[in-house]
């Protein structure tokens, strides 16, 4: 059976490409929407969930670049529907420093379900649900 890889599909897998390579954060904002929008739903990172603007969100990446020492983005599924897509992933990063009384070197792992909407072929809104594994003692 032949798969065919759409077009916001091959958009995304840039995106987290960037993202695992550490791109700037001007980078990273030519795969938004200038409106664009990310939205964390509660989670063990984010117990009250959280919601960011284009401009707090590459100012998020300048400090992860500098917390994470590497990061990947494990694609397991996409499902795209015109201007909408729906993602199932794994996250793992490695951290560069201590954070929050985890030590440097410590290994991150979520499980995740991102959904996007595109405008003008660029993600417009992200929203995700965000299932860590247990943190390191």
């Amino acid at each position: 059976m032949l798969c065919f890889m759409g077009p916001h599909e091959r958009h995304l897998r840039d995106l987290y490409a960037a993202i695992s390579a550490a791109a700037s954060p001007d980078e990273l904002e030519a795969f938004f929407h200038p409106h664009a929008e990310q939205i964390e739903y509660p989670s063990l990172m984010r117990p009250e969930g959280h919601r960011r603007t284009l401009g707090e969100m590459t100012a998020a990446s300048e400090l992860g670049r500098r917390m994470i020492r590497s990061q990947v983005y494990d694609v397991h599924t996409v499902i795209e529907d015109g201007d909408r897509v729906a993602v199932q992933l794994t996250w793992t990063a490695v951290l560069a420093q201590q954070v929050a009384g985890l030590d440097a070197g410590s290994r991150l792992v979520s499980h995740a379900a991102a959904f996007y909407v595109f405008r003008d072929g660029l993600v417009l809104t992200q929203s995700s649900y965000d299932c860590y594994e247990p943190l390191p003692h």
